[in-house]
């Protein structure tokens, strides 16, 4: 019953700001003041939050301890540094923000030009870096698929970003997210070898493994229902039935989603 109320969670999200549905079509980025009701519930549920490497630390034997979560961020957008801290600092949370090396300062590609999010810039990258509450992980060089990767190729990408990332803000990068949640059977050896301690995805067959962590995802338009089932393990199960489609349908209607 424990474990149930109070599942290790990992948990992913994207950006925090506020975009019209038109603008964010993926639903990738969430409202501060919706995160900051997400992060209230979990610490009154007493929750632990901490980054992504102290989780994997703290597995034993493919097995996570209960009230445990930590929040990832992938890609590497400029309000992971404008917004996250100052948020993380409210709750004495943590955070791991996951960066493409290769990509500082650009435009995000899953948005229209005319939303106007961009990724950090390699000065933001290094002033985020010097928060002790964020860890900063690796996305690959140009979030790189990794889905058909051999042993070698998914290697040296892992090296290169690993090494760019840790020359930028001057410490270990020891996390990596893969991205679109998409790897290949080469791909957990090939991050043991290339010095990760953890890596992360949000395929359905991940799970409590160190170079396979499973990551639930948070989506902008997620309201308290799904969330509570998210953070209770409850959404994948009750998603694989058909009275549980009905119930992602409703839950995510506008009037709902509060």
């Amino acid at each position: 019953m424990q474990r149930l109320r109070r599942p290790p969670l990992v948990f992913v999200y994207h950006g925090l700001g506020e975009l019209r549905p038109r603008l964010d079509p993926r639903q990738m980025m969430l409202s501060p003041k919706r995160f900051r009701h997400q992060l209230r519930s979990l610490d009154k549920r007493g929750y632990e939050f901490v980054t992504v490497s102290e989780f994997a630390d703290r597995l034993s034997d493919g097995v996570a301890p209960t009230a445990l979560c930590a929040l990832t961020f992938d890609d590497g957008l400029r309000d992971s540094f404008e917004i996250l801290p100052s948020v993380v600092a409210e709750f004495q949370a943590a955070a791991t923000v996951f960066v493409c090396s290769g990509m500082l300062g650009q435009p995000h590609p899953s948005f229209p030009p005319d939303a106007g999010v961009r990724l950090m810039t390699a000065e933001e990258l290094r002033r985020l870096a010097d928060f002790d509450s964020i860890e900063i992980g690796s996305h690959t060089r140009r979030h790189t698929n990794l889905g058909e990767a051999d042993a070698e190729q998914a290697y040296e990408e892992m090296v290169a970003s690993k090494h760019e990332l840790e020359e930028l803000i001057g410490r270990p990068v020891s996390s990596l997210a893969y991205p679109y949640c998409s790897y290949s059977r080469a791909c957990p050896e090939a991050a043991k070898r290339a010095g990760y301690k953890v890596a992360v995805t949000c395929a359905p067959h991940g799970g409590w493994r160190r170079y396979e962590l499973y990551r639930e995802s948070a989506k902008s338009r997620d309201g308290r229902l799904v969330f509570a089932l998210k953070s209770r393990g409850l959404w994948q199960p009750l998603r694989a039935f058909a009275p549980g489609r009905l119930a992602h349908i409703l839950a995510r209607r506008p009037g709902l989603a509060r």
